[in-house]
């Protein structure tokens, strides 16, 4: 078998030429789909960290527009200490929720004489919304609970709103001024880019008041907790804070971002049947060239064949020799195609300053298919080599 093994890579390492040709279309094969898969890896990852912070994993219960709004008071009491005549996972004081609201729309931001575009979203909150919202931060600290029951005028600047006051610097002590107010900068929100329009970048985070007067509630939904119960426990603690009537119409609404991840899973799916479906087109035409260029290998080296039958060779040691000859070139344009695809996903995970991910299991469907595809085109080659005549072989010569 060792011997074998040797005359196959003498034979694919002497038609230099047709070997890299197509070593070259099958790496393109295998890194399409490698490629791909990895991009796709890394993009679902990143999206899915901007659907955490996005909302996915919490809902947020917010008035309707025909009731009466949600004080602090009844957020607080929501979020506030156990209640009696409810029970549940959520029946806490609660830990994973927090109070907040818009208090500007639209607000201009300065600090001495530099000033942001009008278009700042104020958003006043306590001190358990970076907790809830996966909020990080890279200079300073977050609110305190003194601080927020304190009503203290204390800030967090997103990064747009950071840079465009302070340039390269954190900003950290600096007073900022909106609407009449000032506020002290006691920290900087992480980057987080924006997604489907929603981002924290050009944002101002202060301690949530009493003239916050439209409040929302967001849960963050515990790991051992079903989403489904913790809706209905949500619900009803929210009514007996309202002081609904048993059996009455909520008078709050629920806003839940569950269907960006469904939209994200099938996304991911298509994109995978896409990377396969160009993987196999690809892998296909290079089938096609390496059965040919097999067939011409095995046309040009006719006396040598017949040679090595005249002296004992068997007609199963010349298959072998084929097969092997066509698994060589496989996976050499399969490595090839692994390793291109690892850097085209390493240079989609630079550009999106992400984790990089290894695909593992499309690595090993990647290797399987190039296997497959390198011994279906050996085949026919194959046979042709070990049922020529040994006789003709050299007479036709």
């Amino acid at each position: 078998m060792r011997d074998v093994f040797r005359f196959a890579l003498d034979s694919v390492l002497a038609n230099r030429r047709r070997m890299w040709l197509t070593v070259a279309i099958i790496a393109v094969g295998v890194a399409s789909l490698v490629g791909i898969q990895t991009a796709v890896s890394i993009l679902a990852d990143e999206v899915a960290g901007s659907l955490g912070r996005a909302g996915a994993g919490r809902f947020t219960l917010q008035a309707r527009d025909d009731a009466s709004p949600i004080t602090l008071r009844q957020a607080q009491q929501f979020i506030g200490p156990v209640m009696p005549g409810l029970t549940g996972h959520l029946n806490a004081p609660f830990r994973s929720a927090t109070a907040w609201s818009v208090r500007t729309t639209m607000a201009q931001v300065r600090c001495g004489g530099v000033a942001t575009d009008p278009v700042v979203r104020v958003v006043a909150c306590d001190e358990n919304y970076p907790s809830v919202y996966d909020v990080r931060l890279t200079a300073g600290r977050s609110f305190t609970a003194r601080e927020v029951e304190g009503h203290q005028p204390v800030a967090l600047l997103g990064d747009n709103v950071r840079k465009k006051l302070f340039g390269t610097e954190d900003g950290l002590g600096e007073m900022v001024s909106f609407a009449g107010g000032r506020y002290r900068v006691v920290g900087v929100l992480a980057r987080e880019g924006a997604l489907y329009g929603s981002s924290l970048d050009a944002s101002l985070l202060i301690p949530i008041d009493a003239s916050s007067l439209s409040c929302c509630i967001t849960v963050r939904v515990p790991p051992a907790v079903s989403e489904s119960a913790a809706l209905a426990e949500a619900g009803q603690r929210l009514a007996a804070v309202r002081r609904l009537p048993p059996g009455a119409e909520p008078d709050f609404e629920v806003v839940q971002a569950d269907g960006a991840e469904a939209t994200l899973a099938s996304l991911r799916s298509k994109l995978s049947l896409v990377a396969l479906a160009i993987g196999l087109v690809t892998m296909l035409g290079a089938s096609t060239g390496l059965m040919n260029s097999l067939l011409v290998s095995v046309k040009q080296r006719t006396r040598e064949i017949g040679t090595r039958r005249a002296l004992g060779a068997r007609a199963r040691t010349i298959s072998r020799q084929f097969l092997l000859e066509s698994v060589v070139i496989g996976q050499m344009g399969n490595l090839a195609g692994v390793l291109l695809g690892l850097l085209f996903g390493g240079l989609t995970a630079l550009a999106l300053d992400g984790r990089f991910v290894v695909p593992w299991p499309w690595l090993g469907a990647a290797t399987l298919l190039s296997l497959a595809v390198s011994l279906a085109s050996g085949v026919l080659p194959a046979r042709r080599a070990a049922a020529l005549d040994p006789i003709k072989a050299l007479r036709s010569l």
